[in-house]
């Protein structure tokens, strides 16, 4: 039923900038449908009829309402202008807006119509006051669109619009009213074209300078705290100078009460219309939830995938306003460097795109996918934050964005579901069955395509385009494959091993992913990105393979024969790969792994040369141009090999060449190292990266550390009968963990290291003749070994601990002539060894051997006490 619209009343009209935008919204809705659909859609919009009469009044005032419909604030800018080479665009077949040419808007003139609108005019015009030359764009509302909620809208817009000054923002010049009475905006007029299309033939580094010129406007607006929520290459348009201006603020939405609205009202309008371009919109935009800097974000991820890859990340097939919608919630975005020619139209005719998509990989990917995250939170922060980061790649250094997927997704879930999300990753690796055989189809289809040029040009063009696309088949799985082994095994890994069964699930999980690797190893023998991952993956397997202590000798052996494997590998193209720092440091770790096993079986000298091997080659990798991050891991690594070596070398009762210099020099270059750690916030910044939640900090890690390494000194100086050097760096470790101690006074590891560190400074004061000092530090570890061992119970090491601590405890009472009570204590440090040695053969192993020699001096050092005493008959009968 057709229902003629009724005529504005203005005792009616509704007012305010919220009624306003439901009118706006509503007028939007029905003004291209027919005039039965129209009334419909009128009939049943959920508004009070004030509303509704006003929505009547404007489409009654407006003939052309029936015509394709884009509001005089949301014009798309490419074809507003201002850009004369886009006149005929379809969305400006509203109808020819009115004759005006010559006509004056104060001190501008017209010179021509550029396009028309549902709701204003676009016209070219030039200064005509004599004051200077210029072009400008001057919007211009329709009649019949003057209502006195549109006027108070105009002054709000244009108070959010004289905020904005910036080189890549086309400036408000000026606004006022006709002499007809209606508004209009007099804007800078730009001849350029669309973004998507300057970009064109463009390196990627000059893709992103335009980009950044983008970024960098985007970010002025957000200091002045709008939002433009409206980022699409048509409102971005590049000039023949290659300057980037930003376009129509038309549906920009106020961060501040400036309209009268609240920062955190939704964007959604009435009748589920919302002010946003589908392709280009945020999901929240999609769902009408509340917009913020957030969602231009997200519209510049779509943007920069779009000018970077030639397509848009999600909804590339649809067809629809509405399916446009849904794909920016349903569809999750394409890796850009994994697009292959059938997602690309006209991709197969661009002889650069490999090489595009090469440089795709990693750095950009991770840029990209980060900023079209779908949650909020997810994306970056800024607009600045997006830009640094791509400044960052262009200097060749460290991004913020990281594929950390896989660790979120343990961070999120494991704790509450931890094998449903094993049996996730499982299935992802699933993902790869079949990769060799595509390959290996790749390189059939590739040789019938060489084999048709004997047999015809035509037969073999075909050929060769079906071995093009196998052979980016198998490379989208290759890199597929190779994303889950960097992701899933070496990224998640780590945290998995904490679980319950966890080292075992991994190592199964590790065995399916090599032997994927393997399969495309062997169609792809040379790939030295192949090679680098099964040499990594070995090293992993290996590592869980000899974790245990006490490994069966059939494990044992399986962890040699891995190594064996990943070692001849990781040699076949070391030093070529030392840039690699992910290889390169698990090919280190591989090297520790190796001499673990060599010193479990009685070939410590052998293990030696391998930890010298490992540290010397993350010399060689710290040669190469590494990332901060890199350069943090390998130094880690290098400090970590040094310090294994230095306990083969210092520790008499285990296998090993017992060369407490060579442990002294070791353990000076491990201090070096970490020092180098611990004074560069960068590096620090980069080992924190990598954390998972209820970890330490890199900083307090590394401290303790540190103190680790300055009271192996101590010993090592023991060892060498150097006593003032040894006083010296046991005070300097028990500082250092102090300083831990002082951030994070409850860590258990640090009060284990105050027990340890407190006694090797007791055993040095005692050696320098000062049992004052020494009772001092031994009970400050007596004392906490004593808390701990209340706090974490009778089963616990800290409970066993005491003996080791009393002969040091005794000796200090000894030293300020407490006979009486250093007898207690010397009796608890021989009473185990005691039990263990006396009435049995003479033993001889070098480990029993020194402990025998242990309980022969504390026998003597307690006889001397009982002489001081003067129990000579009970000293000699001990």
């Amino acid at each position: 039923m057709s229902v003629t619209p009724q005529p504005p009343s203005s005792a009616a009209s509704p007012s305010g900038p919220e009624t306003w935008s439901q009118v706006k919204a509503l007028f939007e809705a029905v003004a291209d449908l027919s005039p039965a659909e129209r009334e419909a859609r009128l009939a049943l919009a959920d508004v009070d009829d004030a509303t509704r009469r006003e929505v009547r009044s404007l489409l009654a005032h407006h003939p052309a309402a029936e015509a394709a419909f884009h509001g005089f604030l949301s014009d798309p800018a490419a074809a507003q202008v201002l850009n004369p080479a886009l006149n005929h665009a379809p969305w400006l077949s509203t109808g020819a807006p009115q004759d005006r040419q010559g006509a004056r808007f104060g001190a501008w003139q017209i010179v021509r119509a550029v396009g028309s609108g549902g709701m204003g005019d676009v016209f070219e015009a030039r200064r005509a006051d004599g004051t200077f030359e210029g072009r400008a764009a001057i919007k211009l509302l329709k009649r019949g669109m003057d209502s006195v909620a549109v006027l108070g809208r105009f002054a709000s817009e244009r108070q959010a619009l004289a905020r904005l000054s910036h080189p890549s923002i086309a400036r408000l010049l000026d606004a006022g009213a006709s002499d007809d009475g209606l508004p209009y905006f007099v804007m800078e007029f730009v001849a350029g074209v669309p973004l998507d299309e300057a970009v064109r033939g463009l390196t990627i580094e000059a893709r992103l300078g335009l980009f950044l010129q983008l970024t960098d406007a985007v970010a002025h607006a957000h200091r002045n705290l709008l939002v433009h929520r409206d980022l699409k290459p048509g409102n971005v348009l590049v000039t023949a100078e290659g300057e980037v201006k930003l376009l129509d603020f038309g549906i920009a939405k106020a961060l501040d009460p400036l309209d009268g609205g609240d920062a955190s009202d939704s964007n959604t309008t009435l009748g589920g219309v919302r002010p946003y371009t589908p392709n280009y919109a945020s999901p929240e935009q999609v769902r009408g939830e509340p917009v913020s800097t957030a969602t231009d974000i997200y519209s510049l991820g779509v943007l920069l995938y779009q000018i970077l890859t030639g397509v848009r990340p999600t909804g590339r097939t649809a067809t629809t306003p509405l399916e446009a919608a849904r794909s920016v919630l349903e569809e999750q975005p394409t890796r850009p460097s994994s697009l292959s020619a059938d997602q690309i139209p006209g991709l197969a005719a661009d002889p650069q795109w490999l090489r595009t998509r090469k440089r795709l990989q990693g750095d950009l990917d991770n840029i990209l996918l980060k900023a079209l995250e779908k949650p909020v939170e997810r994306r970056y922060a800024s607009v600045d934050a997006l830009a640094t980061d791509i400044r960052n790649f262009l200097a060749d250094r460290p991004v913020d964005a990281r594929p950390a997927s896989v660790a979120y997704v343990l961070r999120k879930f494991v704790g509450r579901n931890r094998w449903a999300v094993l049996a996730g990753f499982l299935g992802s690796v699933g993902l790869t069955t079949g990769l060799a055989a595509t390959l290996l189809q790749g390189k059939a289809a590739a040789a019938l395509g060489v084999l048709g040029l004997t047999g015809g040009l035509g037969v073999a063009l075909v050929r060769g385009r079906q071995a093009a696309v196998a052979r980016d088949e198998a490379q989208r799985q290759l890199g597929e494959i190779k994303r889950i082994t960097t992701d899933l095994v070496f990224t998640f890994g780590d945290a998995l091993t904490r679980l319950p069964g966890g080292m075992k699930a991994q190592e199964a999980l590790l065995q399916q992913t090599l032997a994927s690797l393997d399969t495309a190893l062997r169609a792809s023998p040379k790939d030295p990105d192949l090679i680098a991952l099964v040499a990594s993956a070995l090293g992993r397997i290996a590592e869980l393979q000899g974790s245990a202590r006490q490994a069966s000798e059939q494990r044992a052996d399986e962890a040699v024969a891995t190594v064996k494997r990943a070692l001849a590998l990781a040699d076949s193209i070391w030093p070529a790969r030392a840039w690699d720092w992910r290889f390169a440091s698990w090919h280190v770790r591989t090297l520790t792994v190796q001499a673990q096993l060599q010193r479990r079986q009685g070939r410590p000298g052998e293990g030696l040369l391998a930890l010298e091997r490992a540290a010397f080659r993350c010399s060689q990798a710290l040669q190469e141009k590494l990332s901060p991050e890199g350069r943090a891991h390998l130094i880690a690594e290098r400090g970590a090999a040094h310090i294994f070596a230095a306990q083969m070398n210092a520790h008499p009762t285990e296998p090993n060449l017992f060369r407490p210099a060579l442990a002294l020099d070791q353990l000076v270059l491990a201090e070096a190292d970490y020092r180098t750690l611990l004074s560069d916030a960068a590096l620090l910044q980069q080992l924190d990266r990598d954390l998972t939640p209820g970890d330490v900090s890199a900083r307090d890690a590394l401290t303790h550390q540190l103190a680790v390494v300055q009271s192996g000194q101590a010993m090592a100086h023991h060892q060498l009968d150097q006593v003032t050097q040894m006083l010296q760096t046991a005070k300097t470790a028990l500082e250092t963990r102090k300083d831990n101690l002082k951030r994070e006074p409850d860590n258990l590891a640090w009060r284990d290291g105050l027990i340890a560190d407190s006694n090797v400074l007791a055993m040095a004061q005692l050696r320098s003749a000062d049992p004052a000092a020494a009772m001092e530090s031994i009970l400050l570890s007596w004392q906490t070994a004593e808390k701990l061992a209340q706090e974490e119970g009778p089963q616990s090491k800290w409970a066993q601990l005491k003996p080791t601590l009393a002969p040091q405890y005794a000796q200090a009472l000894v030293g300020l002539g407490r006979h009486e009570e250093a007898l207690a204590i010397f009796d608890i440090a021989v009473l185990p060894l005691a039990l263990r040695f006396d009435n049995t053969a003479l033993t001889e192993t070098l480990s029993d051997q020194s402990q025998e020699l242990r309980l022969i001096k504390l026998r003597v050092a307690r006889s001397q006490s009982l002489l001081a005493l003067n129990r000579g008959d009970a000293a000699q009968a001990q």
